[in-house]
């Protein structure tokens, strides 16, 4: 340009030059606008001031470039970066018009690819949804990336800390694509439902803990007593677990924390183990036999078990000091005496007439088998051998090979 007008500005001051010659008088007046036009030339090309050319696209001007080869790159660039179409026929042809302006209103290329798609109805600004490399959607890019938001948050569990990924690789690229590829709301809605969500989430629950509960025996109470001695009361604990699902489906879950906000409170209860007696006569029946207590009134502490409590207890336990003796509640002879399993050291006795007893748990035996001892004989020292959980006798009486509840035989 600096060319162009260089040759304008000779050709003026040759014409001038001329013009002075053949007019003379009127060269004060000439000298005066050739100084001026000169002075607009040089004020011209210092402010930048350049020949372009209008671009008229689609009935719109639509920008000034520097060259018609600027909309020709424009236009390539354009169509090299479609996704999914290649054709030429989608660029109207432009017009183009000679037009001065400043270096600055000059389009580059990059804005005048944006208004070539602006202005060119089969093109629109879009996303493009790929799936495991494939590309499965072009949409716009605020309502796709939208969907797939939601989609992503969709197995969210509320308070959780929550991370979310697709199970298959979903990419979204930004660009550009042709109308007529565009899906509309409903098949991108079904779409994108469609993909796979894997969520992994950090979540803390509370949940109480289970009271346990004790129970205690007393011979004091008869059987069917039932009182609670201390209410149980559940405890509180949290466990803080990640939880990995596929489309809100648990497919694995690890607990990293566990924490007891409260202890549980133990809950205690008493029953009853005395039995109550039908009748007098049945004691009175019981008592015709002709035993006597097999411990010395003063030796025992308590009566630790009565006949069946709620362990189906099959004899009566009388507790005391280890050493105390034991005595034969009747005559008779000594079939069995030594260890015997769970009763530990343990004596039996045959009285005659279908009935036997046995003391069990001694800590010695005074008898042997075989012997044959009298009612009130020392035939044992209390203790605590075998399977038990302190120091008592353990006494049966055994009527016709079944054991029966030696409460009325002894006075109880």
């Amino acid at each position: 340009m600096a060319v162009i007008f260089k040759n304008l500005i000779e050709e003026t001051l040759s014409k001038a030059s001329k013009f002075i010659k053949n007019n003379r008088i009127l060269v004060r007046f000439t000298s005066f606008a050739l100084v001026s036009v000169a002075a607009l030339v040089i004020c011209i090309i210092s402010c930048g001031i350049t020949v372009g050319f209008n671009v008229k696209y689609e009935g719109k001007n639509i920008a000034v470039i520097s060259s018609t080869s600027v909309f020709k790159e424009a236009k390539d660039t354009v169509l090299n970066n479609l996704a999914d179409k290649n054709d030429n026929n989608i660029i109207a042809k432009p017009k183009f018009s000679l037009t001065v302006t400043s270096k600055d209103n000059l389009c580059c290329e990059e804005n005048l690819v944006n208004a070539i798609i602006n202005n060119t109805d089969e093109i629109f600004f879009s996303s493009s949804l790929s799936v495991n490399g494939q590309v499965v959607a072009y949409a716009e890019r605020e309502e796709l990336k939208n969907l797939v938001s939601t989609a992503l948050c969709k197995y969210y569990v509320e308070g959780a800390e929550n991370n979310a990924t697709f199970v298959d690789e979903v990419v979204i690229n930004d660009g550009y694509s042709l109308e007529e590829n565009k899906k509309d709301s409903n098949q991108l809605k079904e779409l994108v439902s469609g993909l796979k969500v894997k969520t992994v989430s950090t979540v803390t629950t509370e949940s109480d803990v289970k009271f346990s509960t004790k129970t205690i025996y007393t011979s004091s109470k008869q059987r069917g007593y039932e009182e609670i001695q201390t209410k149980g009361e559940a405890g509180l604990k949290t466990e803080t677990a990640v939880i990995e699902t596929v489309n809100g489906e648990e497919t694995a879950k690890t607990v990293i924390a566990r924490k007891i906000l409260k202890e549980p409170v133990q809950q205690v209860v008493v029953k009853g183990t005395a039995v109550a007696y039908s009748s007098a006569t049945a004691r009175a029946q019981a008592k015709s036999a002709g035993f006597i207590h097999p411990m010395n009134k003063g030796d025992i502490k308590a009566v630790s078990a009565y006949w069946g409590d709620g362990r189906n207890h099959k004899a009566m336990d009388f507790s005391g000091n280890v050493g105390v003796p034991i005595f034969a509640a009747k005559a008779g002879k000594v079939v069995s005496a030594g260890w015997d399993g769970n009763y530990g050291y343990a004596v039996v006795i045959d009285h005659g007439n279908g009935f036997k007893t046995r003391y069990a748990h001694a800590s010695s035996l005074c008898v042997k088998t075989g012997e044959t001892v009298t009612q009130g004989q020392q035939i044992a020292k209390l203790g605590n051998t075998g399977r038990s959980t302190g120091p008592h006798l353990h006494f049966e009486v055994i009527k016709n090979g079944t054991r029966v509840n030696p409460a009325p035989y002894i006075g109880y």
